[in-house]
C-alpha cells in the first residue's frame, strides 16, 4: 500500500484507509508525553496544591485554546509526528470534552503510532452517538485490519470488510476504502 496523504475535506480528520498504513489526512492527529524521572520510591512524593486551570476559563477562553490545541495538532500530522500530534489533540478534547473531532482524531493517532486496539475502542464510542459517520467506520476498519495481521484472526478481518462496506453505504465516494475492501476480499 502506498503512504500517499491525500487531502479531504477542510483540516478535519485523519482518515487512515490501507491495509499497511496508507494515510488520507482530512484532519489531526494525538499524542501522550511520559517522562522517567528516577526511582518514585527514593524520595516522598510532593504534594503540589493547584486550581484546575480549565475551571477559571471562561468560554470564550476555552475555545480560543481549543482551536490553539486543534492548530497545534494539525502542525504534527502535517509533519507525520503522531505521538506530539495524540498530546495536542487529548489536550483539545479536555478543552472541549463534547468534540467528536478531537475524539476521532485522538483515535486516528493512537491507530498511527500504532495502538489499533485503543483506537477501535475509540472509535466504537464515537459511533454510539454519531451511528452515521462514514469515517469512523472507515477508519474503524483499518484498525480492525491492523488487529488482523497482528493477530492473524478471521474474525478481524471480516469486521475490517464489514465496517469498511458500512462506511462505502454511507459515503459511496471512497475511492481508497473501495480498493481496500477489494483487496481485503482477495485475500480469500
Amino acid at each position: 500500500m502506498s503512504d500517499e496523504i491525500v487531502r479531504h475535506r477542510a483540516r478535519r480528520r485523519i482518515i487512515f484507509c490501507g491495509v499497511a498504513g496508507g494515510i488520507v489526512v482530512a484532519t489531526g492527529g494525538c499524542q501522550s508525553i511520559f517522562t522517567n524521572r528516577g526511582d518514585p520510591a527514593a524520595s516522598p512524593p510532593v504534594q503540589i496544591e493547584h486550581d484546575d486551570p480549565l475551571a477559571n476559563m471562561t468560554p470564550e477562553d476555552r475555545e480560543r485554546a481549543y482551536r490553539g490545541a486543534w492548530a497545534e495538532g494539525m502542525g504534527f500530522v502535517e509533519k507525520e509526528q503522531y505521538g506530539l500530534a495524540l498530546g495536542a489533540f487529548e489536550k483539545a478534547l479536555q478543552l472541549n470534552a463534547e468534540s467528536t473531532e478531537a475524539m476521532f482524531n485522538v483515535a486516528a493517532c493512537h491507530d498511527a503510532i500504532g495502538d489499533p486496539a485503543r483506537a477501535i475502542s475509540i472509535y466504537r464510542r464515537i459511533l454510539q452517538s454519531a451511528p452515521d459517520d462514514a469515517d469512523c467506520y472507515a477508519n474503524l476498519g483499518t484498525s480492525y485490519i491492523k488487529m488482523y495481521h497482528r493477530e492473524n484472526s478471521p474474525a478481524w478481518r471480516r469486521m475490517a470488510r464489514q465496517a469498511w462496506e458500512h462506511s462505502l453505504q454511507l459515503n459511496p465516494e471512497q475511492p481508497v476504502v473501495r480498493r481496500y475492501l477489494a483487496q481485503s476480499e482477495a485475500m480469500d
